[in-house]
């Protein structure tokens, strides 16, 4: 079989696997190194599969062996280790690297201006339960793991590119951020906005348009040695990205705002807004450098999240989507809140 030869390492997950199906589309020889904790379904039948643990360094080099990869997306890595071992168990035998890192590691995202690629200072190190975490559930870890993430590849020598991404969304969204719009607005009752300062926007970035721009790095020299923002063109408030969720819908949107500390006594302590809230809820990014040097252009609106909601709503979760056990007491303070659409 000819073609260039990919390992995607973290490949049968919701981006991953689109990563993988992007590679093979583009005629790459692709392999997937998975850990098992999803299944290999799915994936095409030329992919080579290798279920083993990353950390497991010896596991790695006796299933790799003197094996050379033209191109290796990391799009697991999220601390400075896992970059580092991998480098070393395929020491000179990697053309091209590829790493899947994030927005969080922009310590200062509260800006009025776009985010530049170059406003990151890979050296901060924030305290993991510091005010303002990228991550809700891991707060700065995340995003310290993610900056020295891309410190190791920087200094390998390698040839290396980065891409950093807001929320990533898609019909199959495995962490239900959009199930959580889909079924609030499919149910007919409001959304209830927290007002928590003025100025937000934000962007996102569609799983597609993700795994394209991989390949996209992949098969451009101009993007050795750079970094790019990947994210939708459209910039969003918490009430544009709510009628436009609507709108792919084909139903109205409805929506009230309400002051965030009024939530804990009608029984939302903790409710937030996932995407358009807290701590997402601002992320403006300048995405000119990877237009521009790749041209590399993101899907429009109706392309991407028409095909994000519907297919959410066509084939929903099995379970309800975050704080919906609670949606009556939504309910209830939307009939209070200050009524916008």
């Amino acid at each position: 079989m000819s073609g260039r030869s990919a390992l995607v390492v973290g490949g049968t997950g919701y981006l991953g696997q689109r990563i993988t199906d992007a590679f093979v589309r583009d005629g790459f020889r692709v392999a997937v190194l998975s850990r098992g904790q999803r299944p290999f379904d799915g994936l095409s039948e030329s992919v080579e599969r290798v279920c083993v643990d990353r950390h497991d360094i010896a596991a790695l080099q006796a299933e790799f062996g003197p094996r050379m990869f033209d191109v290796v997306v990391d799009n697991v890595a999220f601390e400075a280790d896992e970059v580092a071992n991998l480098l070393a168990v395929l020491e000179g035998r990697v053309g091209h690297y590829l790493l899947t890192s994030s927005t969080a590691v922009y310590a200062n995202r509260f800006t009025r201006r776009p985010i530049r690629e170059d406003d990151a200072d890979l050296s901060v190190r924030a305290a993991v339960d510091g005010p303002n975490p990228f991550h809700p559930r891991l707060g700065h870890a995340y995003a310290n793991g993610k900056r020295a993430a891309e410190q190791v590849l920087r200094e390998s020598g390698v040839a290396w590119t980065i891409l950093r991404s807001p929320v990533i969304v898609g019909a199959n969204d495995r962490t239900n951020r959009v199930w959580w719009f889909a079924q609030r607005l499919l149910d007919g009752g409001p959304i209830v906005i927290p007002d928590w300062g003025p100025g937000r926007i934000f962007q996102v970035a569609w799983a597609d348009d993700v795994a394209r721009a991989f390949v996209a790095a992949a098969r451009a020299p101009a993007a050795v040695g750079r970094t790019y923002n990947v994210a939708q063109a459209e910039i969003y408030t918490a009430e544009t990205w709510i009628a436009a969720c609507a709108a792919a819908l084909g139903v109205e949107p409805r929506y009230v705002h309400v002051p965030e500390a009024s939530l804990p006594a009608c029984g939302l302590d903790g409710y937030t807004l996932p995407i358009a809230g807290r701590p997402f809820g601002h992320m403006l990014l300048d995405v000119g450098a990877i237009r521009c040097e790749l041209t590399f252009e993101p899907s429009p609106e109706s392309v991407w999240l028409g095909a994000t909601m519907p297919g959410c709503a066509a084939n929903p979760p099995s379970v309800a989507s975050a704080g919906y056990d609670r949606r009556a007491a939504e309910m209830r303070l939307a009939a209070v809140g200050t009524v916008s659409r």
